[in-house]
């Protein structure tokens, strides 16, 4: 039994819904009924609450503002995302989340936030709720204690999404967006796969270069100082690295696809309707 309303993509933005496509593509619907489902954008201006739809194989949640909904209020904010694996919270899934949250720009306060996972929306979307209805901020929510068992050391993925947004106030960020990636590919532009070489057989953007992390040292004097590199791993982790690292080398134009593989899987899938045979990654990985 699936929770969809006709107006579902009204609370996510959409990168979220590139995993609503593929998730009712995958588990019987047609193109033509996805998108129409997915057409329908409007609705009420969001209240103070929690939102959470179950699909098939996910579980989405939303609060507060959309990206569309803040553009258009002509709201100045920023965003950060972030997938990792579920460690934490009751029943850990170990599986991918996807976590967008949505902030002020000048005060730092959150205004919205969406998340996709199989299990433990609720006890994060609550945790969004409670600092937004106090007026909270990042700094908030980076030490807001999510889960019973969460400290320091072990801290859930909230925590560290806020703390990433913080870091990256401290500078101007040249990364970019896994819908970016495909005029960047048709643009010949050098696209760098960190993965391992298995990772890469199992599905990589077509024309990257597989260069693992573990050897872009002893490999460096093969990448261009005088082009931009764009790099890619399987959730942006080990992307942020290298090109931290080769900046350290000296590469001045290196920047990070945000989402990583898995991301430009989810919105690529949805561009090519689940077709392969001109897509431009040669197989999707969405795990």
């Amino acid at each position: 039994m699936i929770d969809v309303v006709n107006n579902i993509s009204g609370y996510f933005d959409e990168d979220f819904e590139n995993i609503i496509y593929k998730d009712l593509r995958t588990n019987g619907l047609s193109d033509e009924e996805v998108e129409k489902l997915l057409s329908d954008k409007y609705r009420d201006l969001p209240m103070m609450e929690e939102n959470i739809f179950k699909l098939n194989n996910y579980k989405l949640g939303s609060i507060g503002f959309t990206s569309r909904e803040l553009e258009n209020l002509k709201i100045d904010f920023c965003e950060e995302k972030l997938l990792s694996n579920d460690y934490n919270g009751e029943n850990p899934t170990n599986q991918i989340v996807y976590l967008k949250v949505l902030f002020d720009k000048e005060s730092k306060k959150i205004l919205g936030c969406q998340i996709a996972n199989e299990r433990n929306i609720e006890a994060r979307l609550k945790a969004v709720k409670t600092i937004m209805e106090k007026g909270g901020d990042l700094k908030d929510l980076m030490k807001y204690k999510v889960n019973p068992t969460d400290n320091e050391w072990n801290p859930d993925i909230l925590n560290l999404l806020a703390l990433t947004a913080l870091g990256k106030d401290k500078e101007v960020s040249t990364d970019v967006e896994a819908k970016d990636i495909e005029t960047l590919s048709k643009n010949k532009e050098f696209l760098l796969d960190v993965r391992e070489e298995y990772e890469y057989e199992e599905g990589h953007v077509k024309g990257a270069v597989n260069l693992p992390l573990r050897e872009i040292l002893s490999q460096k004097d093969s990448l261009p100082k005088d082009r931009d590199i764009y790099v890619y791993c399987r959730t942006a982790h080990r992307s942020s690295d290298a090109v931290n690292f080769l900046k350290s080398l000296g590469f001045d134009k290196v920047h990070n696809v945000e989402g990583g593989f898995i991301d430009i899987s989810f919105n690529e899938y949805h561009k090519d309707k689940g077709n392969l045979e001109n897509s431009i990654v040669t197989n999707y990985n969405f795990d």
